[in-house]
């Protein structure tokens, strides 16, 4: 596909919204029982699990603000997780990479939690020639009784929630598979060399110690924008615009913005080196288009390969996703809103344009599923993996906690699998966690509801 063509499509997309009607959601469910809150539905005591957001592509967390006081969570404006910590929920957000790997990111979340030095694996270091360890929270856990669950006999259970948006959503299911189950691999290869496992990896665990899983159009069958951008050639093309948009070249290139967190892989920022330099130098290495980086992850066609297929969802854990729709959809194909974010707007267009006969896995669902998007994410994908997704329509822009449970299913929400919450119309992937919202409050309602839903499950 031509930049012409995309050019064309934008182009369309006033044509289309002329005769276009939005799609269906958003709106109310009717009434579906008398409970006056989630706890009561579900019978259930609730908990105070401390929650973990993890933010996507490209994203940072509260440690390190962008250029000092870009929020990923809320933007300029505001700060979302503040709003919750007002309502006395516990919520963190941790750093990871922006480029990395599911595997690599969910080392660096357990390594923070925990207050821990980071370890992706003997196995997994030794496969791909990088280093063994990454950098070292000692001393400085997020959440330090999650902490204690691995060091003291004695420590009474301590778990969490966690809530990803976009790459955060796989991110967050990879970090659950392994405290669910750990990985034999690094058992084996850190008994052959004699050498302590980290607690992530032991296959022996006994305990559930994520409680849900919130995936705020989560990519967990990926995107298809990877795959036309690998089959383009414009990946690094693709990286460099988004970190250039964000950080505006001009005035702030000698900046030390990001923490990529890729040491490990022998490619950290020099002294001095301004980070369009350094990016440039990381989108020339081996590393940028090899099987352990963030877009190896998000294609497609890679939802297959070993690397990924084995994660599964603990069968302890509650999942919950939802999807954001910034498109309209008429005559088998969907075109962008008039107001998606004007970056969004290309890729909005091109996902509900593309076909590849190679993908198979786009012949599986509806057209309609495969073209209805955010900007970046597929409905079908956000809506959880291929082991599939169960619906469980909340309205989760209702005024309180009552509406909310209205809106619910009588029945509790299945474990084990994604509890599809529905769709978020008019919201686009950056819309979603208010990163350029000028006004601030427009995502506090949505926020506020997924912390009741989690805090009302059962410990």
């Amino acid at each position: 596909m031509t930049n012409n063509y995309l050019l064309l499509l934008l182009i369309s997309t006033l044509h289309l919204l002329a005769t276009a009607s939005p799609i269906p959601g958003g709106s109310t469910p009717p009434a579906k029982n008398d409970a006056t809150s989630l706890k009561q539905l579900w019978n259930s005591q609730g908990n105070k699990h401390p929650t973990v957001f993890m933010h996507g592509l490209l994203g940072w967390g509260e440690s390190r603000k962008l250029l000092g006081i870009i929020n990923y969570w809320g933007g300029a404006t505001q700060n979302l997780l503040d709003g919750l910590r007002a309502q006395g929920h516990v919520v963190v957000a941790p750093n990871v990479g922006a480029l990395s790997s599911c595997w690599e990111r969910a080392c660096e979340t357990f390594a923070q939690l925990t207050g821990t030095t980071t370890d992706y694996g003997l196995d997994r270091s030794t496969k791909f020639h990088h280093e063994r360890f990454g950098k070292d929270h000692t001393g400085k856990a997020l959440v330090p009784g999650f902490a204690a669950n691995f060091g003291s006999a004695n420590a009474s259970l301590v778990k969490v929630n966690l809530v990803g948006h976009s790459m955060g959503g796989p991110t967050a299911r990879m970090l659950a598979h392994l405290l669910a189950f750990g990985s034999q691999a690094e058992m084996d290869a850190c008994a052959k060399a004699g050498v302590v496992c980290s607690p992530l990896f032991w296959t022996n665990k006994t305990q559930t110690y994520v409680n849900a899983v919130f995936a705020m159009s989560g990519v967990h069958q990926g995107s298809v924008v990877d795959d036309y951008l690998q089959a383009s050639g414009g990946r690094v093309q693709f990286v460099k615009t988004l970190f250039s948009a964000l950080i505006g070249v001009n005035n702030l290139n000698n900046l030390d913005i990001w923490d990529l967190q890729l040491g490990h892989h022998g490619l950290d920022q020099n002294r001095g080196e301004s980070f369009i330099d350094y990016l440039d130098r990381v989108c020339k290495s081996s590393w940028f288009l090899s099987s352990t980086n963030a877009l190896f992850d998000l294609s497609v066609a890679n939802q297959e390969h070993p690397l990924l297929s084995f994660v599964k969802n603990a069968p302890g854990t509650t999942y919950f996703s939802m999807a954001g729709i910034t498109t309209n959809y008429l005559a088998g194909i969907s075109l962008a809103q008039i107001t998606t974010n004007i970056f969004l707007t290309p890729f909005a267009n091109l996902i509900g344009t593309y076909s590849n006969s190679s993908l198979t896995i786009l012949n599986t669902y509806s057209q309609r599923d495969w073209r209805q998007n955010d900007g970046l994410v597929m409905i079908a994908s956000s809506r959880g993996p291929k082991s599939g997704y169960m619906d469980y329509e909340l309205n989760m822009e209702s005024d309180n906690d009552s509406a909310l449970a209205k809106s619910a299913p009588a029945s509790v929400p299945v474990k084990g699998t994604y509890n599809f919450v529905g769709e978020w119309d008019r919201v686009d992937h950056i819309a979603m966690v208010g990163l350029f919202d000028l006004v601030p409050g427009l995502r506090s309602k949505y926020f506020t509801n997924i912390m009741r839903l989690l805090s009302s499950l059962a410990a």
